[in-house]
């Protein structure tokens, strides 16, 4: 049988394949959503996806996080909410039942241009954000038999939105663009900086740009503001990532991002996702509106998954035709709501792993 991360090239690269291989592009929320699986049925200590048999992903070990950490210190509490300091500097407020989600932010770090200046020091080029030596990590990493993966976090949108706040940083690039520049200037030169050590020297099957660019009814920024603060910074690094024979580069995120597509394909970037449903991201229609250059990773709508069995077996036969022409992995467009029951999860998970193609 085709190893997964050779049925993962194929798929989306529109070769054939022996079946789908059937892993998720969002993550699990421990709370409350596992909490609830594990009280009906899914094992202690077991990640859903080895229970269910899925296909899992590998990601190439590098970390663009502070260094030294931020102290993570609680500042005040009530009877249902934590406010603390984050890993990145932002003050939150989380939910004590569900805390590893956000509840609010609440005060960020960068208030000035010398304060990005100092936030910088913790962001600087360090060898210890590779695994040392790499040439025994990307021997490993060469061998998996899953997809090898390079996540970009935080990357310009969500580094905007955690060090000045969303308001602040919507308003930035009108009121000032100039610290915006110099803030993706730096993160480029610093993620460039940090792969040097591992790119061309493991092979990486898919990278991506973990943003949240857009909302329900379009993107946050136009595609002008885009190309103006976006592209002279992130260009560089998708040729950087080209060069090294990285075959799928997409970005990540939710929301409606047709405004946005155009620009993402003229600039290397050939696949997106969760491709959210609600917010007008149907699969099918993204296939006939951008043809087969653009992969699609996700896309099976939450909504679905709420409605039960029915729906998701509706849904699947009308996604069938995209799934077997390729270049589309089908896979839930969102987190897991904790409303879903492990049963419902499993059926899902289940008629996935039935189709062949």
């Amino acid at each position: 049988m085709t190893r997964p991360r050779e049925l993962f090239l194929r798929l989306l690269r529109y070769e054939p394949a022996d079946r789908l291989p059937v892993m998720s592009v969002e993550d699990y929320y421990e709370e409350p959503a596992l909490a609830r699986w594990r009280a009906e049925g899914l094992p202690a200590n077991v990640h859903p996806e080895d229970a269910l048999g899925m296909d899992r992903r590998r990601h190439v070990p590098v970390n663009f996080a502070p260094l030294p950490p931020f102290e993570i210190r609680r500042i005040a509490e009530d009877e249902e909410y934590i406010i603390e300091t984050d890993w990145i500097g932002t003050t939150v407020r989380r939910r004590k039942d569900a805390p590893s989600m956000y509840y609010g932010h609440i005060d960020f770090p960068v208030k000035s241009l010398a304060d990005w200046r100092r936030h910088t020091e913790r962001f600087r080029p360090d060898p210890s954000r590779v695994p040392h030596p790499f040439t025994e990590t990307a021997a490993v990493l060469d061998a998996s038999p899953t997809p090898v993966g390079l996540i970009f976090y935080p990357f310009f949108f969500r580094l905007g939105f955690f060090a000045l706040g969303m308001e602040r940083f919507l308003l930035a690039v009108h009121d000032e663009p100039a610290l915006l520049h110099e803030m993706f200037a730096y993160w480029s030169e610093f993620t460039l900086a940090t792969l040097r050590p591992l790119l061309g020297r493991v092979r990486i099957d898919f990278a991506a740009y973990m943003e949240d660019l857009a909302y329900k009814g379009g993107p946050h920024f136009s595609p002008a503001i885009y190309r103006e603060f976006w592209l002279p910074y992130q260009n560089p690094i998708t040729e950087a990532l080209r060069d090294a024979g990285v075959p799928i580069i997409g970005v990540w995120s939710s929301g409606n991002l047709n405004a946005l597509i155009p620009t993402l394909l003229e600039h290397g970037i050939n696949a997106v996702m969760p491709v959210e449903q609600i917010a007008d991201m149907d699969p099918l229609a993204l296939r006939r509106r951008y043809g087969r250059e653009l992969r699609l990773l996700g896309g099976f709508p939450k909504e679905a998954l709420l409605a039960g069995p029915a729906a998701i077996d509706t849904e699947l036969a009308r996604l069938r035709p995209l799934i077997a022409e390729g270049g589309y992995l089908p896979a839930l467009d969102d987190v897991v709501p904790p409303e879903v029951p492990w049963d419902i999860y499993r059926h899902f998970i289940a008629r996935l792993r039935a189709i062949r193609l």
